[in-house]
Parts: structure tokens; C-alpha cells; sequence
């Protein structure tokens, strides 16, 4: 454990401390009394705040009644960038107040050296980008278990794996800090050596994984997503916050073909990291793949100073851009083990839940489910649906999240424009948007006259119509939602049934027909 004065110490190497309240009283130097505190736990929620907790007020809306509650429960000492006063009574007055500049940056810092910094004790590797975050980590996660054993953690939007076997589900791509350090160190006691994970835009916005450095970077693709007044403001800022993964990277690992590489390739290089690149066989990476039909594609290494990779290997997840993440979990995997016998294995066993996951019958009806939530994960998607199944329809149940990268709906239109034959518009998560009105900026931008455009907001009400309305070889999608059996919905997750376990009941019924 660390005690007050440790965590004051931390917070001023890092320029992130002001002062400690106690009593009213103001001080730089803390007060004995205050010094010798050593809460036990860490807490920002209130509702986990036990005897001698640690609690930090953070969000932008925080509410003081958050703190009472966690004095109430016993807090030990608490954190803010705001002082309260007037808001505590007397007795709650006795609590250290730790005044600090950036309360997420303090958090992070605080819960690193708290859990004792269990990244020093794993080879952790993170992915960033605007797609294929959550596939490349599979593919990696998988190669690596297959090269070594269950000593393989892993943390993504889907779910989390601390010792190596068993999965929790997850509900932010990149955690917050204190559950990341807490995650880590409990992953670290399982016996974990290696940890593979998504690095969000949001987690360096946000500062989740302050202080966090990793063995290997990757940055796969960019393109504009996630620009809003509640995410990133600008297009600018959201690469900066992405390209922060290359500062806090000793290798960095990046697509030879994506947007805004001489960019990112020249800052890499000034800070002095070592630099791979991979890509198609039309660029000049160090790595590069050549996609064949159903999966199989060939990799050839081009690069005499890192390990070399050539041969056939096959995915069982559909896409052509699935090829591209493939290899940047080769080229991670290489970095870590230089034997590549085992790659090929270890990526045809990858399967990711929700993601390209296919349900068919008998009578030629196909489903769909996919994550897909930005134009080109859905264009790539829908490409792939067409060139597989040209024979029908392609029918498309989409909705797109509220309050947030409101740019995302103009780009499903025109994703839906140039692919679907049937647009089934419904909620994915609301927040606190109405779902019609989302629905309807979509259709606005549904330019194809030849699209039927159905509005449905009731997303079970929404696959079952489209379960409805489907013929033999006719193609079902539904984007966004893939297993996750929860819907945000006015501050509060309320229960979903899940766009795979739905689909596959209605499957089953409908070869009852």
C-alpha cells in the first residue's frame, strides 16, 4: 500500500499536485495526520467505496453528493480539482482533501504505483486505430497462445481476459484507469507474461492510460470518426491523440498504406523508435500480404534486418481488410518470437464473437452479425456480403449511437447507398438521443432511390422484420450491436437480448417453417 505522502510525492513529479485541505486548513507539506494515511483501496465510484477508500470525484458532471455518499461509506481521504467546502460538514471536513490540476492524470498516476506498476511485469502490446482494433487483437492474442500457453491476457471492446482462459465482458474499449492498473495487476498475479490490448482515442483524450508505456505499438488505419463536441473536436485532434500510442511505444508497428504515414512515420523516426511497416503487395512495407479468395493470403517479408515471414496462411473471418490486421499480428508475433511455425495455427483458430459471424439454413437464407458501426468497416463488410452472396438481397439493420460522432450517420447513408437493397433503420445506443431522430439524419443521406428505407426502432422489432421480409438467398447484416446484450439508454444500460443470440433463434425458427 501507499500511504498519502507516497501519493503527494508522485503527484508532484508529475506537476500534478496543489495542495492538501484538512480542517480548512491549507497546506503544501502534508500534515502528519494526513501523511500517515494508507487507504486500502481506490475507488471513483461511490458505490464501491469501502473503510479506508481512496476516492476520487471525476467526470465532467460530478456531483458533490457522490462525495457524501463516499464519506458516508468510509473514505478514507479523497481527490479533486475542485475544492469542496460548504458541501461537506463538520465532521466530513476532517477528510484530506488532495487538491491536484488534472484529477484523470492523478487517478492514473496514483493507481499505477498502487497496484505496484504491473506493466513493468508484462510484454504488453497495444492497437490503435479506427478499425480493426478488436480483430487484430484476436489474431494476436490468438498466435501468441498458440506459440506459448495460456499466459496470454487481453483486454478489448469486446471483453477482457486476465488469466488467460476466461472471458468478462467489457464496457469501454480502453478502461479507465484505475480498473486498467487494477486489471493489470490482477493479470500479472494469474501469471501472465503478455498482454495484448485496444488503445482508444478516447483512452490518451482522457488520459487512461497516463503513464502507461508499451513494448509495441501498432497503428493501423485512420480515417474521420469520433468528431463531435463530446469526443474530439476536430479531425486534428483526433490523430494527435491516436499518434500518442508512437510517443509511449518502444517498437512501433504501422500500415505502410494508410492515411497520414509520412506523418506518423516521421515523428517515429525523431523519437528515435524502431520502426515496421506492413501492407499490401502494391506498397513497399517491410511486411506485405497478397489476399487470395476464402481467407487464404500469402505473406512476404521484404526487410533483411527483421525477422523474415513467407508462406500461405488462412483467416475464418471474411474480409479483405481482415488480411491487413492478420499481418499486423504477424508482424507484432515476430517481434516477440522469431519462430513463425506456430503463426499459421494460432490465425485460423481466431474467431471473434459478433465480429463477421455467419448463421445459415438449409433453405440458402443468410445472417450476419459484425460490429461494423464507420463507413469502412460497413463498406467492407457490405462488399464482402455482395461478392459472397450476388444472388439476393442485402438487407441491413443499423441504427448509429446518439450524442456522439454525429459525422458516423452521414457515412452509413452513404455506406448503405452504394451496398443495400434494404435499409432497416433502428436504435443501437440511444444514450440520451431520440432514436427516431437519428434514424432520420441516416435517411437523409440514403441517396440510392433504389434502397428501401424502413424505419423501426425497436432494434428486436427491427431483426425480426428483417427475418420477416427475407427469401432464400437473400443476405441478412446487423451492424454494430454483434453479442453485447446491453443497450445504453438514458444513462443506464438496460438489457438487450443480442443481434447473435436473436438472429440464431430466429434462424431456428424459421427451419421449423
Amino acid at each position: 500500500m501507499l500511504s498519502l505522502k507516497e501519493m503527494t510525492d508522485l503527484l508532484k513529479e508529475e506537476g500534478l499536485y496543489k495542495e492538501t485541505i484538512v480542517n480548512g486548513h491549507w497546506s503544501y507539506t502534508l500534515p502528519d495526520s494526513a501523511a500517515r494515511v494508507e487507504p486500502r483501496s481506490l475507488a471513483y465510484d461511490s458505490r464501491k467505496v469501502g473503510d479506508g477508500t481512496l476516492f476520487f470525484c471525476k467526470g465532467n458532471n460530478f456531483n458533490p453528493k457522490y462525495l457524501e455518499s463516499a464519506i458516508e461509506a468510509g473514505a478514507s481521504a479523497f481527490m479533486s480539482e475542485l475544492v469542496y467546502h460548504d458541501e461537506l460538514n463538520t465532521a466530513a471536513q476532517t477528510i484530506p482533501q488532495i487538491i491536484v490540476t488534472d484529477i484523470q492524470k492523478a487517478m492514473a498516476t496514483v493507481a499505477r504505483h498502487f497496484y505496484g506498476c504491473p506493466e513493468r511485469e508484462l510484454q504488453l502490446v497495444g492497437f490503435t486505430g479506427t478499425k480493426g482494433k478488436t480483430t487484430s487483437v484476436y489474431f494476436t492474442r490468438h498466435i501468441l497462445r498458440h506459440v506459448y500457453g495460456p499466459i496470454v491476457g487481453q483486454f478489448s471492446s469486446i471483453d477482457e481476459c486476465l488469466d488467460g482462459e476466461h472471458f468478462i465482458e467489457s464496457h469501454l474499449t480502453t478502461p479507465e484507469s484505475l480498473d486498467l492498473f487494477k486489471m493489470m495487476r490482477e493479470a500479472v498475479d494469474n501469471g501472465m507474461k503478455y498482454l495484448v490490448m485496444e488503445v482508444s482515442s478516447q483512452a490518451y483524450k482522457k488520459s487512461r492510460v497516463y503513464g502507461l508505456h508499451f513494448n509495441i505499438g501498432v497503428f493501423l488505419n485512420i480515417s474521420p470518426d469520433h468528431i463531435s463536441p463530446v469526443e474530439h473536436p476536430t479531425f486534428d485532434d483526433y490523430l494527435y491523440c491516436k499518434s500518442q500510442i508512437i510517443v509511449n511505444s518502444d517498437t512501433v508497428i504501422l500500415n505502410r498504406d494508410m492515411d497520414y504515414y509520412d506523418l506518423l512515420s516521421q515523428k517515429a523516426r525523431e523519437l528515435g523508435k524502431k520502426l515496421i511497416t506492413f501492407g499490401s503487395d502494391q506498397g513497399d512495407a517491410d511486411y506485405r500480404y497478397h489476399g487470395g479468395q476464402h481467407g487464404h493470403f500469402s505473406v512476404t517479408t521484404h526487410n533483411l534486418d527483421l525477422p523474415q515471414v513467407a508462406g500461405d496462411f488462412r483467416i475464418m473471418i471474411p474480409g479483405h481488410f481482415n488480411y491487413s490486421n492478420a499481418l499486423a499480428a504477424i508482424a507484432v508475433s515476430t517481434q516477440l518470437k522469431d519462430d513463425v511455425s506456430d503463426f499459421a495455427a494460432g490465425l485460423q483458430e481466431t474467431k471473434v464473437p459478433g465480429r463477421m459471424e455467419f448463421l445459415k439454413n438449409k433453405q440458402g437464407l443468410v445472417a450476419c452479425v459484425d460490429y461494423a458501426h464507420n463507413y469502412l468497416s460497413l463498406t467492407e463488410s457490405f462488399s464482402f456480403m455482395k461478392h459472397e452472396y450476388p444472388n439476393g438481397r442485402l438487407i441491413v439493420v443499423i441504427g448509429a449511437a446518439g450524442g456522439k460522432a454525429e459525422s458516423r450517420r452521414k457515412d452509413i447513408g452513404r455506406a448503405l447507398s452504394e451496398f443495400a437493397d434494404v435499409a432497416i433503420l433502428t436504435s443501437e445506443d440511444n444514450f440520451f438521443e431520440d432514436p427516431h431522430h437519428i434514424d432520420e439524419a441516416i435517411k437523409e443521406h440514403i441517396t440510392n432511390p433504389n434502397v428501401q428505407v424502413i424505419i423501426n426502432v425497436d432494434r428486436v422489432a427491427a431483426i425480426k422484420e428483417a427475418f420477416a421480409m427475407a427469401k432464400p438467398g437473400d443476405a441478412m447484416f446487423m451492424a454494430a450491436k454483434g453479442r453485447e446484450q446491453f443497450m445504453h439508454e438514458r444513462g443506464r444500460d438496460i438489457p438487450y437480448v443480442g443481434d447473435y443470440q436473436l438472429s440464431k433463434q430466429l434462424m431456428e425458427e424459421y427451419d421449423k417453417k
